[in-house]
C-alpha cells in the first residue's frame, strides 16, 4: 500500500495512511514520520493497533523514553501501567472506572486544559505518542493549537517583546486550576517549577513557536499579576478557532505530536459511564533511527 497524506485542517495536522508501524519501523519509515511530523506538528496514524511493546518501541526510536510519575494515586494504590507509558484513561488499577471519589479523578480534569506536556519539567520534551486501546461512543476528542502560526501572526511588538522572557510552569499550578488541593510533599517534590523560554526555535525546522501553556503561572521577574495578565492575553490570541482542530478517534488510532510548536486537551465524555483507554509514550532529545540502523 502506497502512502498517502490528508490535512486535517488548514494550517496542520495530517492522516499519514498506508504506514504500518507493528511491521515496519524501519528508517526510511520513520524518517517519514519525522519529516511529516516537521511539516504538520501532528499526524494520526489509523488502525495502528499497537500493544504496550510495540508503542515502546517505536517510540524508541524518536527520543528518550521518559518516565511517568503517575501521581494523583493514593499512596496504597498501584499504577495501571508501567512506569514508561503515561496513563491517559478514568480507569483504576483494576481496569475498573474510577470511583467517584478517586483523587485521580480529580487529576484527569486538568487534561482537559490546554498544555503541552512536561513543559512543567526541565528537559527538551520532544514528541508524544498516544494510542487509542478503548474510546468512548461519543466525546473525548482531543484538541491541537499550532503555536507556530500563532507565533507567526503576532506583532513585531509583542515579538520584539517576549523574545526574551521566561514564564515558570508548574503541573501543580494546573492542578489548582481544576481544583486540585492538598497536594502531598512527596508529590511536590517530585515535580518542583521550573522556567521555560516563551519563545522556542524548533531544533529541526528552525521555526519559532510561542510557548504557553496552562502549566504556566506567571512571567519570571514580573509582578505576578501583571506576568498572570499578559500570558491571559496570549492565550486568548493562540486559543484562536483558526489555529486549532480537534481529533475524533477510533480504536487503534495513534497519534503523535510534537510538543515543542503545539498546545493540546482532552474533552469531555460521560467518564462514569464508559471506558477510555489511552495510553501515552513521550520522549526527549533527538530521534535514534538513524544511529541505530547505523549501529547494526
Amino acid at each position: 500500500m502506497t502512502t498517502k497524506i490528508t490535512p486535517l485542517s488548514p494550517l496542520f495536522g495530517a492522516r499519514l495512511e498506508g504506514v504500518d508501524l507493528r511491521a515496519d519501523r524501519s528508517p526510511a519509515t520513520m524518517a517519514l514520520v519525522e519529516r511529516t511530523l516537521d511539516q504538520y506538528a501532528v499526524i494520526a496514524l489509523p488502525g495502528q493497533f499497537l500493544d504496550d511493546d510495540e508503542q515502546l518501541a517505536v517510540s524508541e526510536l524518536l527520543g528518550d523514553l521518559s518516565r511517568a510519575l503517575n501521581p494523583g494515586r493514593a499512596k496504597t494504590q498501584a499504577t495501571r501501567l508501567r512506569a514508561e507509558l503515561y496513563d491517559i484513561s478514568n480507569l483504576d488499577e483494576n481496569h475498573g472506572i474510577l470511583a467517584e471519589e478517586d483523587r485521580r479523578r480529580q487529576w484527569r480534569e486538568s487534561d482537559k486544559l490546554w498544555h503541552t506536556d512536561r513543559s512543567f519539567i526541565n528537559a527538551e520534551t520532544s514528541y508524544s505518542l498516544l494510542s487509542a486501546r478503548v474510546v468512548p461512543p461519543e466525546g473525548g476528542d482531543t484538541g491541537f493549537a499550532d503555536m507556530r502560526a500563532v507565533y507567526d501572526d503576532l506583532s513585531d511588538e509583542i515579538k520584539q517583546r517576549i523574545a526574551n522572557l521566561r514564564a515558570e510552569h508548574s503541573v501543580w499550578y494546573s492542578r489548582a486550576l481544576c481544583g486540585g488541593k492538598d497536594f502531598r510533599d512527596d508529590e511536590l517534590a517530585a515535580m518542583p517549577p521550573v522556567s521555560q523560554p516563551l519563545v522556542r526555535v524548533h531544533p529541526r525546522t528552525g521555526r519559532k513557536s510561542i510557548v504557553l501553556a496552562s502549566h504556566a503561572s506567571h512571567i519570571v521577574g514580573w509582578p505576578r499579576a501583571e506576568g498572570r495578565n499578559f500570558l491571559d492575553e496570549l492565550n486568548a490570541m493562540a486559543l484562536q478557532p483558526k489555529y486549532r482542530f480537534y481529533y475524533k478517534w477510533s480504536a487503534g488510532d495513534l497519534v503523535i505530536w510534537d510538543n515543542r510548536c503545539t498546545m493540546h486537551r482532552g474533552s469531555h465524555f460521560d467518564d462514569k459511564a464508559y471506558k477510555r483507554d489511552m495510553r501515552r509514550t513521550t520522549v526527549q532529545g533527538p530521534s535514534k533511527y538513524a544511529t541505530n540502523a547505523a549501529a547494526e
